[in-house]
């Protein structure tokens, strides 16, 4: 009796989910797509929809770009009347309609900040008195966050930090201003959700730091919040600070170009700034932190 021949596999059928995963993380957005249609098993590695309790393989794949809130204000912390949602579609009728009507009392609502889908807002009780919510506009789950002991008397600029990726947590940076120079950072408190408690520290930099308040938007990154700043000996800088208040680092300006933004991507910090000469901007230079000297350049 003949015994049936056994199927051979090929080379990716003998990879294990986790180093497909690997590979797929490390490929362009439209080669993933292409994948996608390799097999079922493929696309339920790369699909929320079809995940089937491999979530964790999903995060750490590209995430798709539903869209992204703006508004047409020039102040720091802005007013929920003037928050746009635009969607990365195109479409006329937005995804999440950004008036964040789940929330209680919501027309008492402002938006400080945002973070990977989450938002930082202050609720606005009666006289002085408010509070900090953490909502998600796409589920409509929120949480009012506890007062802060510390913070009786003092005046803080309040930032999110969360990154889906590492921890379904997130974290909300406050940095105390010095009360006699309103704009010094004096401390930082900082709320976890994992414990529900705030911690308190003393500021850690070597040099006098002052919040550029309307520079661009922060970044967390690695567990650590990176945002513009002053620095008396640095002039402009980055500042860091870790979510145990531990960490404290001042970075330079890469090659003096004070007026670009941070992001990150691919799991670094970038600093991008455009060059300009004789008054015209000529390119686009992007820096990465790891090392600043690497650059790439897009000429206008």
């Amino acid at each position: 009796m003949k015994r049936p021949l056994s199927k051979k596999k090929t080379a990716a059928e003998r990879l294990t989910d986790d180093l497909l995963v690997e590979i797929l993380s490390r490929v362009p957005a439209k080669s993933l797509f292409r994948f996608k249609c390799v097999s079922k098993h493929w696309l339920s590695l790369s699909d929320d929809r079809h995940h089937h309790g491999t979530g964790h393989h999903r995060r750490k794949l590209p995430q798709t770009l539903a869209g992204f809130f703006c508004t047409n204000t020039y102040e720091y912390d802005i007013p929920k009347s003037s928050l746009r949602f635009a969607s990365a579609s195109g479409s006329r009728c937005p995804l999440i309609y950004p008036y964040l009507a789940f929330l209680p009392n919501h027309l008492r609502v402002d938006v400080l900040d945002c973070c990977n889908g989450l938002l930082l807002c202050r609720w606005s009780d009666i006289g002085d008195e408010f509070r900090y919510i953490v909502c998600n506009p796409a589920t409509k789950q929120w949480t009012m966050l506890p007062d802060d002991p510390s913070q009786a008397g003092e005046v803080g600029t309040a930032r999110l930090g969360f990154d889906p990726a590492v921890s379904s947590h997130f974290y909300v940076f406050l940095l105390l201003k010095n009360l006699e120079f309103n704009i010094k950072i004096s401390g930082v408190d900082v709320y976890s959700s994992e414990t529900g408690r705030w911690i308190h520290k003393e500021k850690g930099w070597t040099e006098t730091i002052a919040f550029f308040v309307y520079r661009a938007a922060p970044v967390f990154l690695n567990g650590c919040l990176h945002f513009h700043a002053f620095g008396n000996k640095s002039y402009m800088c980055l500042c860091v600070v870790d979510t145990k208040g531990e960490t404290w680092t001042t970075l330079g300006i890469p090659d003096n170009l004070y007026f670009g933004f941070i992001q990150q991507s691919q799991g670094c910090l970038h600093y991008a700034c455009f060059q300009k000469e004789d008054g015209v901007v000529v390119r686009l230079v992007v820096y990465v932190l790891k090392d600043w000297q690497q650059r790439m350049g897009i000429e206008a």
